[in-house]
């Protein structure tokens, strides 16, 4: 885990080595720097975060000035800034930096390294339950999207993205172009190997589409074993090498092990919407569906497709 970092600016020496026995070492390392010049060159070199700011500088008259800077910084702009005064507290600056909103704590460098410590770990224990959200939020983001076998997003997910496109591509007139994939024969695998084997076929097929297809290109398990693909700003002869790769990929692969070896082929749908009109979700599935289908019924382990509003 990547340490982070608690800064202090012009602290005296001697709270500075006070201050940092109350964090651990193994998940915060304590940096003071001398000035605000100092401090302003190396923040982008940091990850800060919390600040500990000492309101009488060498370079600065007033530490608000400071603050201001700080927080024009974007990787700052949330981070907590304590500022610890000089002797007694001046309430005058403390009001004054509190209502601008550029602080998170004001307190008087004569109480103990103690109690500051401690008004620095509430802010570092909120800090850190905000980023566990955060992973969580994400992860469950990801969860609502994403399909649980294969990995691949699912089909709610791919309908709202596909019909983003499809209004996009009515504004902006370029190419998409999209691949409907099915496994030749899968209940003959099902029968014969079980349904665990399908399923783990299933997996290894969508690892092995998404490893030759682009980063930017959208897989989606759409349902049982088939497997729509997006590709965006993508023209017919694009779309149809990546499906020729993928035809011959497949059936030169095993999906089963050396032991008890699993082989199979897949059909492919292929349109290409390459006119500003566009068109809308059910009429391409349809035309979708019926290029498949013609892959399916003419000889399977090949491609059928072309032009969508050549072909409607």
């Amino acid at each position: 885990m990547d340490k982070k970092t608690i800064v202090g600016v012009g602290i005296p020496q001697n709270i500075s080595d006070e201050l940092k026995v109350h964090f651990t070492p193994e998940i915060f390392e304590f940096v003071n720097f001398e000035s605000a010049e100092e401090v302003l060159n190396n923040i982008k070199k940091l990850k800060i975060c919390l600040i500990f700011l000492y309101n009488v500088l060498p370079d600065l008259k007033n530490c608000q000035e400071l603050c201001i800077a700080l927080r024009a910084e974007p990787t700052i702009e949330t981070i907590p800034i304590i500022v610890v005064s000089h002797g007694k507290e001046n309430r005058e600056e403390k009001i004054t930096m509190f209502k601008s909103g550029l602080i998170d704590s004001y307190v008087s460098s004569l109480g103990s390294t103690e109690e500051l410590a401690a008004y620095a770990n509430v802010f570092l224990q909120r800090q850190a339950l905000e980023e566990e959200l955060e992973v969580k939020n994400a992860m469950l983001n990801d969860l609502s999207i994403t399909d649980e076998l294969t990995k691949l997003y699912n089909r709610r997910y791919f309908i709202q993205r596909l019909d983003e496109e499809l209004q996009k591509i009515k504004r902006y007139s370029y190419n998409l172009s999209v691949l409907m994939i099915d496994i030749d024969h899968f209940k003959n695998i099902n029968d014969t190997f079980g349904h665990s084997q399908g399923d783990q076929a299933l997996e290894k097929l969508a690892k092995l589409i998404k490893r030759n297809i682009r980063s930017i290109d959208l897989p989606c398990r759409y349902g049982g074993d088939e497997i729509v693909i997006i590709f965006s700003f993508t023209n017919f002869e694009g779309v149809y090498e990546v499906a020729q790769r993928l035809l011959k990929k497949v059936e030169e692969h095993n999906f089963g092990t050396a032991e008890n070896p699993l082989k199979f082929t897949i059909s492919i749908g292929l349109l290409t919407i390459d006119n500003k009109d566009g068109t809308d979700i059910d009429s391409l599935f349809r035309a979708l569906d019926k290029q498949l289908y013609d892959a399916k019924n003419t000889g399977r382990n090949k491609i059928c497709g072309g032009s969508y509003n050549a072909l409607r």
